[in-house]
């Protein structure tokens, strides 16, 4: 059957797992060491995790807050809440450099009933968070006291709290193709912007890009920036389970060319400040200015498009940058570069496409509503539900 006809993530997920439960679904750096997750293993974790938020009280239509950088937890509680007909909030803001200030800003502001933070130590002190009427939900420990509030747990208590009630399962769930799969949040002095996505129409989206770039589920994907990124988090999210390829998660932009090579993707996603910042990183790896090969590729640069034809020897230089380059960052096997939103600069474009990176443009212009107006449009929605084979659905 094909993926078109599912209308709902955690049906593409199902199906995945059951036509090709042993292949590679995730593959992320974490803390120096590589590690793999199968399609079966996304589903049984993601499984565990929607027994442990239902044992928590976790109920259709609410809304968990993820302020953590993806990873194989994140992903997994997000199928689990989408699982359980809930709907997963993102801020549109800097992941890695929030302060336990803005986190508490945040919490006020959007009342989430569930959240889940990537680093225990962002939310000291401990005290501010003490009366506030939600779970939150902490991923890294970091060698701290585990705190002694009852509403605030770490992933590892979450999961075996609830290890041993295992009546939830997917397949016996029904889903709703126009549920909301993900909202993003974002705050810009007196106002509060939304931008909702039902799980229709990102599937739709995703059919659209797959077709568009011939994707298929051999690919070997690679993200290059953190996914808590509106535009990331619409496109790629959706392709990944609409299409089944593997979703590579590299570690930091330093080590960047370390984990390519690894990885030797097919498919790189990333947006304008990502091809700008691998840019600037290829050229810090060039021989010095003043080498005569440097010098010698630089002009071949500046007039390969308006120039005469490269002579047999600038062919060969331009051969030997290229071959060395895409073997230095691993990118010998990248058949297709997308950047989504705005484009990169006319200097770095050119320079991608003398390493013959031809990068693909997928505009993105999410349409922000304010929080009220967004309101009425839900409240106005017809949900139909779509029924997988199972009994029902968890109230």
């Amino acid at each position: 059957m094909s993926n078109s006809s599912f209308q709902h993530f955690v049906s593409l997920l199902l199906s995945h797992a059951q036509q090709k439960p042993k292949q590679v679904a995730i593959r992320q750096k974490q803390f120096g060491l590589w590690h793999t997750w199968s399609w079966h293993d996304v589903l049984e974790i993601s499984e565990h995790y929607a027994n442990a938020l239902h044992g928590y009280g976790f109920k259709k239509n609410q809304s968990i807050l993820l302020l953590s950088q993806l990873n194989i937890d994140v992903i997994a509680i997000s199928l689990a809440v989408q699982a359980l007909g809930g709907k997963v909030q993102f801020v549109d803001a800097d992941l890695d450099t929030l302060t336990s200030e803005q986190i508490l800003q945040y919490f006020q502001q959007l009342r989430p009933e569930y959240a889940v933070v990537e680093h225990l130590e962002q939310l000291s002190p401990l005290q501010q968070f003490e009366d506030l009427p939600l779970y939150i939900f902490y991923l890294q420990q970091n060698h701290l006291t585990p705190p002694e509030y009852e509403h605030i747990v770490s992933s590892h208590q979450l999961l075996a709290k609830h290890q041993d009630q295992g009546q939830i399962k997917f397949e016996n769930l029904l889903f709703e193709n126009q549920q909301i799969a993900f909202s993003f949040e974002q705050f810009s002095k007196s106002k509060h912007l939304q931008v909702s996505y039902c799980h229709q129409e990102l599937i739709a989206q995703a059919q659209q890009m797959a077709q568009l770039y011939q994707l298929d589920s051999l690919e070997q994907a690679s993200v290059a920036s953190a996914f808590g990124n509106v535009e990331q988090m619409r496109y790629v999210w959706s392709v990944w389970l609409y299409v089944g390829f593997t979703l590579n998660l590299p570690e930091t932009l330093e080590t960047l060319d370390q984990d390519q090579q690894v990885i030797a993707p097919t498919v790189l996603f990333g947006t304008q400040f990502d091809y700008e910042q691998l840019y600037h990183l290829i050229l810090q790896r060039l021989p010095s200015e003043r080498s005569i090969y440097s010098r010698i590729f630089q002009r071949i640069l500046n007039t390969q498009d308006h120039g005469p034809a490269l002579s047999w020897s600038e062919k060969w230089v331009l051969g030997c940058f290229r071959q060395v380059i895409l073997e230095e960052f691993g990118l010998s096997y990248l058949k297709t570069a997308v950047v989504i939103g705005d484009p990169v600069s006319d200097v770095a474009q050119a320079f991608y496409a003398a390493l013959r990176i031809n990068l693909c443009f997928w505009e993105s212009d999410p349409v922000w509503h304010s929080r009220s107006n967004l309101e009425e449009r839900l409240t106005s929605m017809d949900l139909e539900p779509v029924k997988i084979d199972g009994l029902g659905a968890i109230s």
